[in-house]
């Protein structure tokens, strides 16, 4: 009761009230929609209407924009951030909410239109540097994009309507230069509230007159619209070629479903000892939003780099030794690194797809191929690991396959009556009695003629720990319970891991191969699994199909289990990724192998049924229930 005697909170607090959280587009909480609510839906319906399948949704952060601001705006401010809607080759880049309308029927509808405009604009980048020039621009693709949609799809031509005439009416009204007044009227006119300007600048974004030579010295870009959406590419980042580094495992930190931008630093920084006295202070303000920036390595946790963060616009990723303060689970928007598409001479090797090309990249990836050790780790199954190997061996005997009475063989341990009388019939009425030399019944087993292989991911983030539990050693678990099914029902199977480290080092080891009975050694060689480096699925994928077709088996299943997104540390991340996995078990299937992927990443919606397609994968969000449930899953699929 008696703040108001608190002088600067006082203040501070009249202050915010004055010039903090002034926004250009009105916020309307009551009515915002997340994306998190409409993202499967605007997943389905921008490939319905003609967009790529390896093109991921995610969320957008705010970034700052150059658009003229209010005198209050400038005052608290300084800038603003905005999160505009845009893509490049592997993403959608949404709002994470969306709340500019007091109607939550139009914020939904601005995510269906927003999926619409980018099944169907072009994503290549305007690269004009001069501002004025560049809107002309911007607006001359919005409205040949906008016409284009509404033809195609004419289905959305009344919620645009209605979306225009609200986004007019939430742009704010404010005093502007002659220049800037005349294009915020261009942007009314395409939006349907006003008329086109009488000057130049209308016939230069139509494409009737020519652009102006450069914008007039003050010039603000116009405030972005959230209609219409934003295209960028990102330059490759060239070859790194020392030897990757990698953390020790540790709990796994709560992932969010932004993606934020990031750029690798060629040099390390914080590797530097400079003398503090020798830098110069606008060089330390500039290197502010850099993450690994030059302090000790011992630093105690900050609470507010999460916010710090999230407050950035682009991260810079660099080398760095000693224990990391913080720890964070990014989804990072990285440019990739340059593709070498060399070949690589060696004995076993493996081509990539090049979505970019839709060409396959000749002897692209390198193969070690060797037997698991039976050293490394030391673990071992409880008592109630093995309670439940026993359970499952039990289920899965009943699907051993039985002995058949086969009839009309030509030997065996009795006589077939019907057979027999069929045969003397067909003698005495003259026809030979051709089927005297089958009139036997035997008992022979009947076998499932059913070839397996499982695949299991071992990269570094099973080394992670989820809900008490960690990754890898659930794994294990899974995998020892769902071989001794496998050994019970007398399938034929084998099990592989695989881990990779660039292009030229992709290790799969055979824990058990094609015939070899489950014992000890194969339990000691699944306890003795570490973590690896990163997930190169599609080369493994290859490699176990190339070793699974050339089984006598006539039906052949590959079971691919992995913890996360298929990933490496050169130019093998994001879409090229994707495709490449995609493709790997497009021709896995066209070598008439079933392949199943099964995922313990709770957040794999966004991604795995591009992988494997539908009814091609399985999603265990909940990691401790992947021992019962990998087994179940098998029999659903197999048998």
């Amino acid at each position: 009761m008696l703040d108001f005697l608190e002088l600067e909170e006082t203040v501070g607090r009249a202050w915010h009230r004055m010039v903090g959280g002034i926004a250009s587009y009105p916020v309307h909480d009551d009515h915002a929609v997340a994306l998190t609510e409409v993202r499967g839906r605007l997943a389905v319906m921008f490939r319905a209407l003609g967009g790529e399948t390896g093109v991921q949704i995610a969320s957008a952060g705010a970034r700052k924009s150059g658009h003229r601001l209010g005198w209050r705006q400038r005052i608290g401010l300084g800038d603003e951030r905005l999160e505009q809607p845009g893509r490049d080759a592997a993403t959608i880049f949404l709002p994470d909410r969306i709340s500019i309308f007091p109607d939550r029927g139009l914020n939904a509808a601005l995510y269906r239109w927003l999926a619409a405009w980018f099944a169907a604009a072009p994503i290549d980048t305007i690269t004009e540097v001069d501002a004025l020039r560049r809107d002309l621009l911007v607006l001359r693709r919005a409205s040949e994009t906008a016409v284009f949609v509404l033809m195609q799809f004419p289905g959305l031509v009344g919620d645009y309507a209605k979306l225009a005439a609200a986004t007019a009416e939430a742009r704010p009204r404010r005093p502007l230069p002659r220049i800037e007044q005349e294009v915020e009227q261009i942007v009314l006119a395409l939006l349907g509230a006003g008329k086109a300007p009488a000057g130049r600048l209308w016939p230069a974004m139509m494409g009737t007159g020519p652009l102006p030579d450069k914008a007039p010295p003050g010039y603000h870009s116009i405030l972005p619209c959230p209609l219409w959406g934003d295209c960028w590419t990102r330059e490759l980042s060239p070859a790194h070629a020392g030897e990757d580094e990698c953390a020790p495992g540790a709990e796994a930190a709560p992932e969010n479903d932004r993606k934020r931008f990031a750029v690798r630093e060629r040099e390390d920084n914080a590797n530097r000892r400079d003398p503090f006295v020798l830098n110069r202070f606008e060089k330390i303000l500039a290197m502010a939003e850099m993450v690994n920036v030059d302090r000790p390595a011992d630093d105690s946790e900050d609470e507010d780099a999460q916010k710090a963060a999230d407050d950035l616009e682009e991260i810079t990723l660099s080398r760095r030794t000693g224990k990391p303060a913080s720890r964070f689970k990014f989804d990072l928007d990285l440019p990739p690194e340059a593709l070498d598409a060399s070949k690589l001479n060696a004995d076993l090797t493996y081509p990539e797809w090049d979505y970019r090309s839709g060409s396959y990249l000749p002897d692209h990836c390198r193969v070690l191929a060797g037997a698991a050790s039976e050293q490394g780790e030391s673990w071992t199954p409880d008592d109630a690991t093995r309670r439940h190997i026993r359970q499952v061996r039990r289920r899965f005997e009943v699907l051993r396959p039985r002995h058949e009475l086969m009839r009309a063989q030509a030997d065996g341990h009795d006589l077939d009556l019907d057979a027999l009388v069929r045969a003397r019939c067909d003698l005495r009425a003259g026809s030979g009695g051709s089927g005297l030399d089958r009139i036997h019944v035997a008992m022979r087993p009947q076998g499932h003629d059913l070839a397996v292989t499982l695949l299991v991911d071992v990269s570094l983030s099973t080394d992670a720990w989820v809900d008490g539990y960690r990754v890898l050693d659930v794994e294990k678990e899974a995998l020892l319970v769902l071989a001794h099914g496998l050994s019970a029902c007398g399938d034929h199977h084998s099990i592989l891991t695989f881990t990779s480290r660039r292009r030229s080092w992709v290790r799969l080891e055979t824990v058990k191969a094609f015939g070899e009975p489950m014992s000890g050694t194969v339990e000691r060689r699944i306890g003795a699994l570490k973590p690896g480096y990163y997930t190169r699925i599609g080369t493994a994928v290859r490699h176990a199909a190339a070793e699974l077709a050339r089984q006598p088996q006539r039906k052949k299943l590959l079971i691919v289990l992995t913890d996360g997104k298929p990933n490496d540390v050169d130019h093998y991340e994001g879409r090229f990724a994707v495709e490449d996995t995609r493709k790997s078990v497009q021709e896995a299937r066209r070598l008439g192998i079933a392949a199943f992927g099964v995922t313990v990443d709770a957040t794999a919606q966004s991604y795995f049924p591009t992988l494997f397609g539908r009814g091609g994968y399985a999603i265990v969000g909940n990691i401790k229930r992947l021992p019962a449930a990998l087994p179940a899953i098998y029999r659903q699929v197999a048998h």
